[in-house]
């Protein structure tokens, strides 16, 4: 048995999995946490279970991997589960608690999730899956998390949910296709097709590529994803298909956004963020934060520039509070003059509430053109008591007016989760109204 004042000592208050191993050294339980130290110190509390007592009498090591977030930790649970078949694992669950996402087989394969994809269910270690009509990829150990994660993955990666036999497809596109959520082809009967979608080899070409990511970013493999995406994205530019380019430069974005979400899983948002909030007071030196404004800027190679306006109000999204703005800058695209533009049309209005902070996303660039928006306002009368700070998403360092860059993954975790939902809300913000204006300019 390890010494837990040791073990206590060493262990990242990070999300994470762990691992028990015996005397041989062979993995015996495997599992995910959200914060690591506090998980494995809850085995030392007393009151476990005879099953888990029994684990820590036969363990004799404790290991563990620090990891990006709760989603990575879920994932990367799964992996290790199916590659080790830990003995505590099979002892420990009952037949409703690991989870399996099945891909179907056909043209258009639809995702789904079941407990029992096991010809026989009662020996993890030997049975196999069905594979006939069906790939499977798991176990997941928690069925709302995953579900979760899906719904993200749908966003970025659409794919067919409609419960839908060969007979019965639609004779028009599905709501889902006009959200952008599936390829509109994969449930639209087939004489309809070129009614609706001309390029129908493309789409199908785009399903089948969905399908093949979504299960390398389940089966732990999503910065591999990530790189696949950036070559493409560099072929694209390089051949000057910008818009091809741009379309998966926010796949990569909202992928990356989607791993860097370590609260998303969390049961309690509004609490860790309230948390985040008492500790950016901390660190900017305020009395109180209550609203809290983040500004974004989109564009394709200067066109149809925009920026957003996202607020947080005690900590959450204000929606009726957010507000875009059209960038009137002409020439070369310039994000830090456009920073500029944007900040400086906000402060000039006297009647939007007041906030305690602004965050710009960028780096010492962005900050300082932010900054001399608002001394701008201030010679002409409209000085406000305003913390003005930029974040740097590369590293997610934040940069503050007196010089001084706060490392935010060396600081309690709250307050990083905290900038980065406000962060990504803007940006998907931004996105959102560049998208509409592309939109409305093709079909004019």
């Amino acid at each position: 048995m390890f010494i837990r004042k040791k073990m206590t000592r060493i262990i990242p208050s990070s999300p994470g999995v762990y691992f028990f191993k015996n005397r041989a050294g062979k993995t015996i339980y495997i599992g995910k946490a959200q914060n690591l130290k506090m998980r494995l110190a809850s085995y030392f509390r007393g009151g476990l279970d005879t099953r888990k007592n029994a684990m820590l009498q036969e363990s004799t090591l404790v290991d563990w991997q620090g990891l990006e977030s709760d989603i990575e930790a879920l994932i990367q649970e799964a992996e290790l589960i199916k590659r080790h078949r830990p003995k505590y694992n099979v002892v420990m669950r009952d037949d409703k608690r690991y989870f399996y996402v099945g891909f179907t087989l056909n043209q258009f394969p639809k995702l789904f999730l079941t407990h029992q994809p096991f010809d026989r269910f009662d020996k993890l270690t030997t049975n196999k899956l069905r594979t006939d009509s069906t790939h499977y990829i798991g176990p997941f150990t928690d069925g709302g998390a995953i579900k979760t994660v899906l719904h993200m993955l749908r966003k970025i990666f659409p794919y067919c949910q409609c419960s839908l036999s060969g007979k019965t497809l639609h004779i028009r596109p599905c709501q889902s296709a006009e959200l952008d959520r599936c390829l509109g082809i994969c449930c639209l009967k087939k004489k309809t097709w070129p009614t609706f979608y001309p390029d129908v080899f493309l789409r199908k070409k785009t399903y089948q590529k969905h399908i093949q990511l979504l299960k390398k970013i389940l089966s732990g493999k999503h910065k591999t994803v990530a790189v696949m995406l950036k070559k493409e994205m560099g072929v694209f530019a390089q051949k000057k298909e910008y818009e091809k380019a741009a379309a998966l430069r926010n796949q990569i974005r909202a992928l990356e956004n989607v791993f860097s979400h370590r609260e998303f899983l969390s049961r309690d948002d509004a609490t860790y963020r309230q948390k985040g909030t008492r500790y950016l007071q901390t660190l900017l030196g305020s009395r109180a934060i209550r609203r809290i404004e983040a500004f974004d800027i989109s564009n394709l190679q200067g066109q149809f520039a925009v920026g957003s306006m996202a607020v947080f109000t005690d900590g959450k999204p204000d929606k009726n509070e957010y507000r875009k703005f059209r960038i009137k800058l002409v020439g070369r695209p310039n994000d830090v003059a456009m920073i500029k533009e944007t900040l400086s049309r906000r402060l000039a209005h006297r009647g939007w509430a007041t906030p305690d902070v602004i965050l710009i996303d960028g780096g010492k660039a962005q900050l300082n053109a932010a900054l001399l928006a608002n001394r701008m306002c201030s010679t002409r009368g409209k000085k406000k008591n305003i913390k003005i700070v930029a974040l740097a998403k590369r590293e997610e360092e934040l940069y503050l007016p007196s010089g001084k860059v706060i490392k935010l993954k060396e600081n309690p975790q709250p307050l990083l989760h905290l900038l980065q939902a406000i962060r990504n809300e803007a940006h998907r913000f931004a996105i959102s109204y560049h998208k509409n204006l592309r939109s409305k300019d093709l079909f004019k």
